[in-house]
């Protein structure tokens, strides 16, 4: 077999039934799993192993990254409280410390605070049957699993999965339901 160095290099084909590229093409793996497959095919046959492999972690973690859901910010308890107290003292009427013109009771704030977890900040995090019926009729779910998740939501900092039976779960960090 002739090796060429544009169409057929040796490092990736010599002694090979397969090209990286043919099997890149054939999987559909795309950018970032595709140069991981390159370098690990690679490597120890061009250049230095070690590095080789290096770039196959770095592309690797690029696409574990786009596939974790992000969480756009995260609050403690003391965040939330300064919060409430910072726009109560700028006369927000919004603010949960004061409803119109009187200041809130201590029953006011056992409700606000009734569904607050230390760990997590308020537990109450629910969308409507009229929001998940929306994003149902948004989305191709024909060849969904019925627990399959077609959507993810960022609601109150909590991260949904919308699922193709129409229950919605929180998620965890590795984007499963807990």
């Amino acid at each position: 077999m002739t090796h060429d160095p544009i169409d057929r290099p040796a490092h990736y084909a010599e002694g090979r039934s397969y090209e990286p590229i043919d099997v890149i093409e054939d999987w559909e793996l795309g950018y970032h799993l595709g140069n991981a497959l390159k370098y690990i095919s690679r490597a120890g046959r061009k250049q230095n192993q070690l590095e080789d492999l290096k770039k196959a972690r770095w592309y690797l973690d690029r696409e574990i990254s786009s596939l974790e859901p992000s969480v756009p910010f995260e609050a403690t308890y003391e965040d939330i409280v300064q919060g409430l107290i910072e726009n109560a003292q700028r006369g927000y009427e919004d603010s949960p410390i004061h409803y119109g013109e009187e200041e809130a009771s201590k029953e006011d704030w056992d409700d606000f605070w009734a569904g607050w977890d230390e760990s997590a900040g308020p537990t109450e995090v629910t969308l409507s049957t009229e929001e998940i019926d929306q994003i149902l009729r948004n989305r191709n779910i024909a060849d969904s699993e019925p627990d399959e998740i077609v959507k993810v939501i960022e609601k109150r900092g909590f991260l949904l999965g919308v699922k193709a039976n129409g229950n919605t779960c929180v998620l965890n960090d590795l984007g499963n339901c807990e």
